[in-house]
């Protein structure tokens, strides 16, 4: 018994001997690692960015670059207010200007000296007499010499011959046939006939030479083949029209909407299909912000002139499809330091060269073609960034 009670005395005194922590280490699970806690070391610290991620789109191709910055001109003297729309002369190759500030129609040089104004801010149109206008908006020059004004806030198509007086008028403000509301762009088909862009009422409506009503096609609208406010039209070598349909933030190409008159007097019947539509929000290829001048160039491809994204978009007309090309941008062009335009208007002259009004800075822009070994972007394609409609849509998706 004695050495029992020896032998359980030592155990005691070596159980009270180890320190409670070691037993309590081995007591202890190892932590997993969600068991540790998210306390941030010495040497590292949450930092918090407001800035948001960019998601960009599909790669797309620029295209080629067709087109470079020539020359600008301004007038000190006696500047442009809203040059809204240009046109080439046929005959002399003169810049015809819609002065629209300035109410009046200028006449330059093909070197930009003012030679000749035409009107004065009024209601009045009186035969053989000076014209007076409200923000005309759109010219044409015929080869015939005469010029066509559309006296926007008059609602009205004024005729002047050479010297600028008046010949005629056609149009009063309304929404029936033959009438107006905020006529902008004119242009003339293979028979003859005057096609005047009815911005207001969202319509096209031709007219014969001598100022006739023939028929219209258009209405308002965001659907298929539907205008929403258009500010440019042209018309190609089989008389197609591109619209620039501005509010829509595309493009469209229609047949005319109603019976056509040859010379010969013979009505034309079965035309008033839509042949495309194109283009939706955005500043990348088959994108628009602000379409708002159209023009075929001698090549024969469409030069979208987009007043919000500075520059123009190219598409090939030649094998009917309306395919994207290329573009020309401020931003990859020399011009002026600093410069931001707003471009309005665009023509063709016979040398294959584009003329933009610029609104914002009250100036002409001219730009010539490259050399085709010049034309082509670097192959490496750049993505665009997802941009929101600033009107609750993104516009009609191309195709």
């Amino acid at each position: 018994m004695t050495k029992k009670r020896i032998y359980l005395s030592l155990i005691c005194v070596l159980f009270l001997s180890c320190p409670l922590s070691s037993w309590a280490r081995r007591a202890t699970p190892t932590p997993t690692e969600t068991d540790i806690p998210d306390t941030p070391t010495d040497t590292a610290t949450c930092t918090i960015t407001d800035t948001p991620t960019i998601t960009p789109t599909v790669n797309v191709a620029l295209g080629k670059k067709f087109y470079k910055f020539d020359a600008m001109w301004t007038n000190s003297s006696d500047p442009l207010n809203d040059p809204e729309a240009i046109a080439i002369s046929p005959n002399s190759g003169h810049m015809v200007i819609a002065d629209s500030g300035n109410n009046r129609v200028v006449i330059w040089d093909t070197d930009g000296t003012p030679l000749k104004d035409i009107g004065s801010f009024g209601p009045r149109a009186d035969w053989r007499n000076p014209p007076q206008f409200n923000h005309p908006c759109g010219v044409y020059v015929h080869p015939s010499k005469k010029l066509y004004v559309s006296d926007t806030q008059n609602n009205r198509i004024v005729v002047l011959d050479e010297t600028g007086m008046v010949l005629s008028t056609w149009g009063t403000q309304g929404t029936a046939p033959g009438q107006f509301n905020l006529p902008r762009t004119i242009c003339v088909d293979h028979y003859g006939n005057f096609w005047v862009l009815d911005s207001g009422n969202s319509r096209v409506e031709i007219f014969s030479a001598l100022g006739q009503y023939n028929s219209t096609f258009g209405s308002f609208g965001t659907g298929d083949y539907l205008l929403n406010i258009p500010l440019s039209m042209a018309l190609n070598h089989i008389d197609q029209a591109i619209i620039a349909d501005t509010g829509n933030f595309r493009f469209q190409v229609c047949n005319s909407g109603g019976a056509a008159v040859t010379s010969a007097g013979v009505a034309q019947e079965g035309f008033g299909s839509g042949v495309t539509q194109q283009g939706w929000f955005g500043d990348g290829p088959y994108q628009f912000k602000e379409p708002n001048g159209v023009v075929v160039t001698k090549d024969g491809w469409v030069a979208i002139v987009d007043g919000q994204n500075e520059g123009i978009n190219f598409y090939n007309s030649r094998n009917g499809q309306y395919e994207f090309i290329g573009m020309w941008r401020v931003k990859d062009d020399i011009i002026t330091p600093k410069y931001e335009p707003r471009f309005m208007g665009i023509a063709c002259d016979a040398d294959d060269r584009i003329y933009l009004t610029d609104v914002k800075n009250n100036t002409i822009v001219r730009l010539k073609p490259l050399a085709e070994k010049d034309a082509a972007f670097p192959p490496t394609p750049t993505p665009t960034p997802v941009v929101s409609s600033p009107y609750g849509g993104n516009g009609y998706p191309i195709r």
